[in-house]
Order: C-alpha cells, then structure tokens, then sequence
C-alpha cells in the first residue's frame, strides 16, 4: 500500500507521514500534566496511526480530553510538548474547552479560543509571535456581553511605555515589574493609549509602596487626555486619595482618608470599576469610596508618583465591560465545535461531494457548507463511501432542508492524461476558521510531475500554492474542467503540492450505490478565468469536521 504525505487541514499545520513506527502505548497523566501511575491517572495520552497525531483521554469515563499534533511529545510532562496546527482540548461532557493554533515552530499564534463547559464562548485571544497581539483580548460572560480587557505583565516593554532617566524622573521594566521613581518633588507619570469604548470600565493595578517615603502618594492615572482632564486613585502608606481635573479644574472627592487596607510592606491591588452609574474605588479588595460616574476625558492610562516616590507595579488591566455581543472572530452556531475543515466539490444536484479521506478520517459528524444563490448555507452530510489507500472519501448531503440544486456546470477531463508544465488551479478553503475566513481562495500553478510524492502513480505533482484547509479541493484545468483534487504538501519547499488523479476519482464514483448524473456541461471552456472561477466557486464546498 502506498504511504502519503497527508497535507494537513485545519486542524495541523504540518504534514504527516506514514513512514514513521507508531508507539501507541498509553501514558497517563496527572491533572497538572505530569506523569502518573495509572491508578493515580486524570487523563492518558496515545499516538494514532498517523505520525504525530495524538489523542488524549479521560482516565474516569474514556472521553476524548485532547487531539492534535504534537511534534516533541513529553512523556514526563505534557507541559513541555511541542505542539503543530490546530489543537483541542475538551471538558468531560464533550464540549470543547481550548482550540489552540501553533505554527511549524511550535509558537502559539492566530486566534486561541477558550469556552465555558456549557460549550459558549469564553475568551478568545489573538496572538502574534506567541504574544497577545496589542495586549488585548475578548471575554465573554455566559450570557454572550463581551468585555474587552487589556493586561501587560511588563515580561518586555511590548506596548511602548515611555522608560527613560532624566534628572526628574525614572522609569524601566524588568523581571516582569515596571518600577518608576520620582526625583523631585513635583512627581512624574507613565502612561499609554488603551481604547475604552464603553461606558463601563475596569482599571486596576498591583503595585508596592515599601519604598515610598512619608507624605507621597502613588496610584492609578485613568481617563487622561492632558493635564487639564484627568482622573487618579493613588494612595500614601497609610491615606487614600481620589480626585479628578476637569478643564483645568481640581476637584478633590478623598484627601488622605486612612485605611487600615492598604499593605505598607507587601504589595497592594488598586481598582477602580465603573458600573455606568456609578464608580467604586477598592484597595484589595476593599471598597473604599464610592460615587457617582466618572465619565473618561481621554484614552490613556497609567500610573502618577508624586513627591520624592518610587513604587513597583507588576500587573495591570484595563476592561472597557458590555462591549456588545458581536465580535470579528465571533464563532457562528454551526462553527461551535468544529474540530477541523478541508475543501470539497460537489459532484451531483442531489448533494454528493468528495473531499479527502484524511479530512474526514478522525470522525462521523460533519456539516458542509454550499453556495446556494449567492447565500451560504450549512447542512448536515454523512459519509458513503471511501477509499483511504487513494485519500479520497465521498460524503452526501443528508439534511431536511436540503433541496436538489440545478445542473452543475462544470466537467470531467474525458482523458486522464496530464501534461507536464500545463496550467492548473485550485478553489478551496484554506485555513477558514483559523484566521483566512470563509470566502473561496483561487491558486493557480503548473503540473510539474505525473507523479506523485515518492513517485506516487495516483497522483500528480503541482506548483499550485497551497495552506492548511486545502486538502479535498478540486484542480481543473485551464478549459475548467476537472483533473485532480488536492490531497498533500511539502511544507519546508516552496509552492509544492500533489493532487489524486481523476481516474481514482472516477473509480470511487462507481461504487456509489446511486447512479449519479455527473457533471457534463462543457460551456466553461468558453469563458474567461475570472468567468469560470465564478461559476466554478459554486459547487466547491468547506467541509467541517465535528
């Protein structure tokens, strides 16, 4: 039997091999991922068939716990792993708990997603680099309000701060702690821009004041626009002081009020919340003060020293609350749980389409979705027949509403032969969930081979450029008509890529149990590429694996 090089789908970013000796043993774990004794186990771990491809489960009810690649597996601590593409956690009832992306380096990047065990969305966060992008991320509540909240740690000064020595001031970031010193008596500031677009807000900081000496004051600068309109929270080692300034207008609301909460030695958590009537001024965890809403000059935030202070602040958030329940990455209904996409073509009106077997191995729930009249819809399908030694799996659409399409409008290459440096292209759906949406995405190349990877004879080697999500995506010919589907890549070399060839497709074709009417409309042939990408979008569909 001959072994491929799976092109991965949504759900990896690397490719897979049938090459390597699967160890399948099972290694248990520990909740905190650390290896365990069996009897002591919270969830095991073992490889599947396919390299690097792992699943993990439940020790107490044998429910799946985690899927995905894993390319430097620990078999001591599942927290030094190094994992490829998409990667899923679950929660015992099933629901998905954590999808992670990872990059060919083991980098956690795009769009991570967390949900809440009743499968509703939680947080999700959009990384650069294995870094929070803008130090900003959504969270949800159960009820689907989102919250907008920006954190900085200070592990790096990655959101600019302005760290510089003057002979008035100081300030530098080190060993996730930002430290700021005023030299004189008149006291200095740090601050940055955070967007807040929402009447209700969150600011809050944990900061040390054991070094500040008698009668200064550190705290919390919010809302500033300049130094005409501003507001503070700051406190003294043993007085609180609350305030704002309002077109160049002091007002005063707390002046060295005393407060047994504030920690003169340890470190101390300043928060301000502003429910959108009203603010409340807490020092760990203590309401100090509360009155009406403070409404926000500007945009910056930040922290004051005043007098001859120094203080250490090694945490700090920002959450502009009830941002509204929509969101740019916002999971649709029938994207909650989706484990994995591949690309797929519709091969009747009654609603067969083929797609790659590796894209639909792992389960036996899908969804497929199609174009119908310029409006995307989402139907059930389930799979019919396939064919793993050629990578090819034909599904059919078994839905309700579904309703038998018009004729397609497109065809079979009568022969099969291919000519090496003729023009190809492919339609599909790469990455579609994970950063690139769900629009169709055209690449075009050349046939480079009439073979395929290790000299294949079931499939053929092309220059068409292709991503995760790819896999089960057609390749036609410059006349529109069909040659091949997408099926694998060789990631580490540029713009290589392999498609099964038409004669395996046929062949699986035949052993449907229903006599299909394939598509036999040649009048692609006659139209310009943009013409036939057109009408050729229509019948290539995203397959969601659940």
């Amino acid at each position: 039997m001959i072994k491929y090089l799976y092109f991965t789908l949504f759900f990896t970013l690397c490719l897979f091999t049938a090459f390597s000796q699967n160890d399948k043993r099972k290694i248990y774990f520990d909740k905190s991922g650390k290896s365990c004794p069996e009897g002591m186990a919270y969830y095991y771990r073992q490889q599947t068939d396919t390299s690097a491809y792992y699943r993990s489960f439940y020790s107490s009810n044998d429910k799946l716990y985690f899927e995905g690649a894993i390319t430097a597996a620990s078999n001591d601590d599942e927290n030094k792993n190094e994992y490829k593409g998409n990667c899923h956690w679950y929660f015992k009832n099933g629901n998905l708990k954590y999808l992670k992306s990872y990059n060919d380096k083991g980098v956690e990047v795009g769009i991570s997603k967390y949900y809440y065990e009743s499968g509703k969305i939680w947080k999700e966060i959009e990384l650069e680099n294995g870094k929070i992008k803008n130090s900003t991320y959504s969270e949800y509540n159960e009820d689907g309000a989102r919250n907008v909240i920006f954190e900085d740690h200070f592990n790096n000064n990655y959101n600019e701060w302005d760290l510089y020595m003057s002979n008035k001031s100081l300030s530098g970031i080190g060993n996730g702690v930002f430290e700021i010193e005023a030299l004189t008596k008149e006291g200095t500031s740090r601050y940055i821009n955070i967007p807040v677009n929402s009447k209700s807000y969150a600011v809050e900081a944990t900061l040390t004041i054991k070094d500040l000496k008698e009668g200064s004051k550190v705290g919390l600068l919010y809302g500033f626009k300049d130094w005409q309109n501003y507001h503070y929270f700051a406190i003294s080692k043993k007085g609180v002081f609350i305030g704002s300034v309002y077109e160049g207008i002091n007002s005063t609301d707390v002046d060295a009020m005393f407060s047994n909460n504030i920690n003169a030695i340890e470190d101390n958590n300043l928060k301000v919340i502003c429910n959108g009537e009203k603010n409340y001024f807490s020092i760990n965890g203590e309401i100090q003060y509360t009155c009406n809403l403070n409404r926000l000059y500007g945009n910056n935030f930040g922290f004051i020293a005043s007098g001859k202070s120094k203080t250490k602040i090694d945490e700090f958030i920002v959450k502009g609350m009830d941002a509204g329940k929509a969101s740019r990455t916002e999971t649709s209904p029938s994207d909650v749980n989706i484990k994995a996409t591949g690309s797929g073509l519709l091969l009747s009106a009654s609603g067969y389409f083929i797609t790659n077997h590796h894209v639909v191995e792992h389960s036996s729930t899908f969804l497929v979705e199609i174009n119908e009249n310029s409006t995307k819809k989402t139907y059930s399908a389930v799979l019919v027949t396939q064919d793993k030694e050629n990578d090819l799996a034909i599904l059919k659409i078994n839905d309700g509403a579904f309703e038998k399409l018009t004729p397609l409008k497109y065809s079979f290459k009568l022969s099969g032969q291919l000519d090496v440096g003729a023009t190809a292209f492919t339609i599909g759906y790469p990455m579609a969930l994970n950063g690139m949406g769900k629009e169709a995405k055209f690449t075009d190349g050349k046939i480079s081979a009439k073979t395929g990877y290790d000299g294949a004879i079931n499939s053929f080697q092309t220059t068409i450029p292709v991503q995760p999500g790819n896999s089960g995506g057609p390749v036609f010919n410059t006349d529109g008509q069909l040659i091949g589907l997408i099926n694998a890549s060789i990631r580490n070399a540029d713009n290589v890529s392999y498609a099964i060839k038409l004669n395996y497709i046929k062949n699986l074709i035949e052993l449907l149990p229903d006599n299909l009417d394939l598509p036999t409309d040649n009048v692609n042939s006659a139209l310009t590429l943009e013409e036939k990408i057109k009408v050729l979008t229509n019948y290539v569909v995203l397959v969601k694996v659940k």
